[in-house]
């Protein structure tokens, strides 16, 4: 399978964000530019779970999320999406392999 264009252009966008946050002080990353990235992986994260019953780790291997940035990102995605601790519940019960069953 050929790499996309789009995985082509993710792939640059990644390793140029990467290198960014790696420097430390100020990010040289603009706000609109955080919301698309999120925007994308949210809804491709989704679409290859649900419709397409892939399940696989949400963040690349050997990256490591702290709890601190989980949490932040996961509390801006409940309150743009109107969710509370409830919905989340509903969510977290739903059933699903495990990543090493598929």
């Amino acid at each position: 399978m050929s790499t996309s264009e789009a995985d082509k252009a993710i792939e640059a966008a990644y390793k140029a964000s990467m290198t960014n946050l790696r420097h430390g002080g100020e990010l040289n990353i603009s706000d609109k530019s955080v919301q698309m990235l999120l925007t994308i992986g949210a809804k491709c994260l989704a679409r290859k779970f649900t419709d397409e019953d892939k399940f696989f780790p949400p963040f690349v291997e050997g990256e490591i999320i702290t709890a601190t940035e989980a949490v932040v990102t996961i509390t801006e995605f409940m309150h743009a999406a109107d969710l509370n601790t409830f919905d989340l519940g509903m969510w977290m019960s739903r059933p699903r392999p495990t990543v090493g069953d598929v």
